[in-house]
């Protein structure tokens, strides 16, 4: 029904069409990119609270278990000793953390998808109706 509509539109209403549109059109880009940045800076913010959560209790723990461990090693072998075995021990497992967490991150996806694909649908439809 608008096509109709148009072809009866005097060339200066054609173009004020074309402007209205085109500015609609860039609005409702600029949106879906501003929601769809809000929603990945959603999952970053959740994932590092998570991260720094878990790294505290991490902490902790592995304080304790740095105290047992060099406590019940320094049964068998001097106490520096059983200190540096454990501290190696407690290195050891933060490498390995410190890899897997940064494996993680480098998995996420941050690239506005749907805006990327709609900007592309926009572009083949403005180039298929130009001639």
């Amino acid at each position: 029904m608008q096509e109709d509509r148009t072809v009866d539109l005097p060339l200066s209403g054609l173009f004020a069409n074309l402007r209205q549109e085109a500015t609609l059109l860039i609005k409702r880009e600029v949106e879906l990119a501003r929601v769809e940045a809000s929603q990945k800076v959603g999952q970053i913010t959740r994932g590092a609270v998570a991260l720094a959560i878990g790294g505290a209790v991490l902490f902790a723990g592995i304080l304790f278990l740095m105290l047992s461990g060099t406590y019940g090693l320094s049964k068998v072998v001097q106490p520096w000793f059983a200190a540096l075995i454990v501290g190696c021990v407690v290195l050891l497992i933060w490498v390995i953390m410190l890899l897997k967490g940064a494996s993680n991150m480098k998995n996420l996806n941050l690239k506005p998808e749907r805006t990327l694909e709609t900007l592309k649908d926009d572009a083949r439809l403005v180039r298929s109706r130009t001639p």
